[in-house]
This record gives C-alpha cells, sequence and structure tokens, in this order.
C-alpha cells in the first residue's frame, strides 16, 4: 500500500490556522500585559495619594493653637495659627506639635508646616530631568523656626505627590464652612476648627478627604 502525505493546499490550510491561532493568543496575552500594567500604575498612584494623606492626617492631628509672630515681631490681628486661602501661594500653613527631639536640642518641639503646588524644586536647573516640564507637583514645606516663618527659601522641602493640578481646602466649624480662615470677621467668640477639607485635583479625577482636628 502507498503512504498518502498531505497535500500543498492541506498545509497551507494548517499554517493560516496555527498563524490566525499564534495572533489571537498575541493579542490576548497584550491585552493582559497592558491591562496588567494599568493596574499595576494605578495601584502606585493610589499608594502615593494614601502616603501624601498619611502625611497630612499626621499634621492635623498635631496641630496647635499657637500664632506666629510677623517677621517685625508683632502678631496678626486675627488668630493664625491655622490659615487656609486657595488662592494664596500657600493655601494651607498651621502650627504643629509633636516634633522629635532625640538630641535634647534647646529648641521647641513645634513647628510651622505649609502646603502648596508647584513645579519640582528642580525645574530651572537646565541639567535635571524636571527641567521645565509641566508636572506639578504637591509639595510640603517645614521651618525650623515659628516666628516669621513663611520664607520658601528657609524651608525643607518635601515633594508628597506628583501629578497634581490644584489644591484646595475648607475649614469646617459648627456653623459653616470657610474656604478663607482665618474669617475676614471673626464671630464672638470666635469659632474653632472642628475639620479640615483638602481636595486635591489630578487631571480628570479629584480627590476629597476631610480630617479632623482635636
Amino acid at each position: 500500500m502507498r503512504a498518502r502525505g498531505f497535500t500543498l493546499l492541506e498545509l497551507m490550510v494548517a499554517i493560516s490556522i496555527f498563524a490566525l491561532i499564534g495572533i489571537a493568543s498575541y493579542r490576548v496575552l497584550s491585552g493582559v500585559m497592558q491591562t496588567n500594567e494599568r493596574l499595576e500604575a494605578r495601584s502606585e498612584k493610589m499608594r502615593e495619594i494614601n502616603r501624601a494623606l498619611w502625611v497630612l492626617q499626621q499634621d492635623f492631628e498635631q496641630l496647635v493653637q499657637r500664632d506666629v509672630r510677623n517677621a517685625d515681631g508683632t502678631f496678626a490681628e486675627n488668630p493664625n495659627y491655622l490659615v487656609v486661602d486657595s488662592e494664596a501661594e500657600l493655601p494651607l500653613q498651621l502650627t504643629r506639635g509633636g516634633r522629635s527631639n532625640p538630641l535634647n536640642l534647646p529648641r521647641s518641639d513645634m513647628q510651622r508646616i505649609a502646603y502648596s503646588v508647584e513645579h519640582h524644586p528642580d525645574y530651572e536647573k537646565s541639567d535635571s530631568p524636571h527641567y521645565h516640564e509641566e508636572l506639578m507637583y504637591l509639595m510640603r514645606y517645614s521651618w525650623p523656626m515659628l516666628d516669621g516663618a513663611g520664607a520658601k527659601e528657609k524651608a525643607q522641602q518635601q515633594i508628597l505627590l506628583p501629578g497634581v493640578d490644584s489644591l484646595a481646602v475648607t475649614v469646617t466649624t459648627e456653623h459653616s464652612s470657610e474656604a478663607v480662615w482665618p474669617q475676614a470677621e471673626p464671630s464672638d467668640p470666635p469659632d474653632v476648627p472642628m475639620a479640615v477639607e483638602v481636595e486635591l485635583t489630578m487631571g480628570q479625577e479629584s480627590v476629597k478627604h476631610s480630617f479632623k482636628v482635636w
């Protein structure tokens, strides 16, 4: 009996079928890999957001009613232990306690903190990868002194979160919610903040979180 092999047409059909299966498998695998990459990027972004919110929470939990003096040594007319104005260069400023002092140095355990949204500190450095980049960052400033604090060049900078477009802060009291604090016309007796709401806008998304104080 003479052995019968495959015809050329049968081989071409088989090769075509295997090729279609390979293309379909590649597309499925590529789709799964892209989905995993998007999920990993999203997870990393959420971790970054959670870290930034944790730092904010630590600052608000340590909020103290200690007003700071101006550069000339005088106190402001209104309390300024907490200052909120989303339109200002530093939308959020506060005095916090709990500053660690492991060496028992002769200094206060309180410090002045501020937050803003701005370019990377290396934005103007031509040899930096952040040179004139469009990305904005949530920045935290801390000063080694309380009175006279506010000059950025004297502060320690901490980059908390990349990709933030804006920072909006609202102070909630027993009677109202204020976008600017302290109030231009304080009540008598003055309201005391009960919570501070922070909203971070990042592209088409926003993250809003309320922090209880005291």
